[in-house]
C-alpha cells in the first residue's frame, strides 16, 4: 500500500514539475540559423570565459512567410568555456552559448557551439606505450600538447530557432 501511495505522489509531483516548465517542448519545429564570426578568436591568444563575440547572420531566416532575421544582421554569443590544450595531445576547445539575436527571445534559441583544436592523442598514446619499456622516453610524450582551437570568419556556426516556444 505504501509503495502505491509513493508512486502516486511521485507521478503528481512530476506532473506539477512538467507544467511549471518555461518551454513548450511539444513543438519540435526548429529553424537553423547560420552565423559566421566577425573576427578570428583562438585559444592561442588570450580569451576568457564570459567574453562576448559578434557573429554575422549568413542567410535570411523566414517563419510563416515572414522575414524574422535579415542576412547580415549582427548576433552576439558568450564564450562559455575555454579549455586550453593539454599534455598528451589533448586539444583545446572553445564553447559558445547564450546567443542573442535581434527580435528573437533567448528562450527560443537552444544551441551551443563547440570548436576543438587538433586532437593528437591518437598518435601520442601508441607512441607513449611503444616507448614505455625504454625509461624515461615514454614520459617525454607528456610534453606533446594538443592543437589550439581557432574560430575563423569562414567557419559556420549553426544554431536553432524554435519559433513556437514562447
Amino acid at each position: 500500500m505504501n509503495r502505491i501511495l509513493v508512486f502516486i505522489l511521485t507521478l503528481c509531483s512530476m506532473q506539477a514539475a512538467v507544467q511549471a516548465l518555461e518551454y513548450d517542448f511539444s513543438s519540435t519545429l526548429a529553424i537553423p540559423i547560420e552565423l559566421s564570426p566577425m573576427a578570428e578568436i583562438s585559444t592561442k591568444e588570450r580569451i576568457t570565459d564570459g567574453e562576448r563575440i559578434e557573429l554575422r547572420v549568413l542567410n535570411d531566416v523566414f517563419y510563416n512567410g515572414k522575414l524574422k532575421i535579415k542576412k547580415g544582421e549582427i548576433a552576439t554569443a558568450k564564450v562559455e568555456t575555454v579549455i586550453t590544450a593539454g599534455m598528451n595531445g589533448f586539444p583545446a576547445e572553445i564553447i559558445l552559448g547564450s546567443f542573442e539575436l535581434p527580435d528573437i527571445k533567448s528562450s527560443q534559441i537552444l544551441s551551443n557551439y563547440s570548436k576543438l583544436g587538433q586532437n593528437r592523442c591518437l598518435w601520442v598514446y601508441p607512441l607513449k606505450w611503444a616507448l614505455t619499456p625504454i625509461p624515461p622516453t615514454g614520459s617525454l610524450t607528456n610534453l606533446i600538447y594538443g592543437g589550439h582551437a581557432k574560430l575563423k570568419p569562414n567557419d559556420i556556426v549553426k544554431i536553432y530557432y524554435y519559433p513556437e516556444w514562447d
